[in-house]
């Protein structure tokens, strides 16, 4: 008996199981903004996960003032529709080097869409505020099963 068969036949099927969609992406764009980002929410079966990170660069008394910076966010739907807000991203609480400071934080989870289809994610920091050292920012997305 020739065990080839079965040997190919266990490494077909363990590239098929292996060959799932990841439950997770994520964006990050360089520079001061606006940010766009793209979540695709056609499956209403899942719930939705989504947080921010960026990172400040900068001598430490630059650094040392800046507590938390506002986010203007528009969500805009597959059909057109806007819903907007602002939110106030911590900075505090980081990790941090002396001339470096990483931020990482939820955002929203558990959404489940209104609409399904690719929403468009708008960031924007209002041009009233200046954060120094401000690298970029990206938006983590995870998704699982309700």
């Amino acid at each position: 008996m020739s065990w080839r068969p079965l040997i190919l036949a266990v490494a077909a099927c363990a590239a098929l199981l292996s060959c799932r969609e990841p439950s997770g992406r994520e964006d990050f764009i360089a520079g001061k903004g606006p940010f766009v980002f793209s979540a695709d929410m056609t499956d209403t079966t899942r719930l939705y996960d989504f947080s921010f990170y960026t990172r400040l660069d900068g001598r430490p008394h630059l650094l040392s003032g800046v507590v938390d910076v506002p986010l203007d966010i528009a969500w805009t739907s597959p059909s057109g529709n806007v819903y907007a807000e602002t939110v106030f991203l911590p900075l505090t609480d980081s990790s941090a080097t002396f001339y470096s400071r990483q931020i990482r934080r939820d955002y929203r989870t558990d959404v489940l869409p209104v609409e399904a289809g690719v929403w468009e994610i708008a960031v924007s920091v209002p041009d009233s505020v200046d954060i120094p050292g401000l690298r970029g920012l990206g938006l983590v997305q995870h998704h699982k099963d309700r």
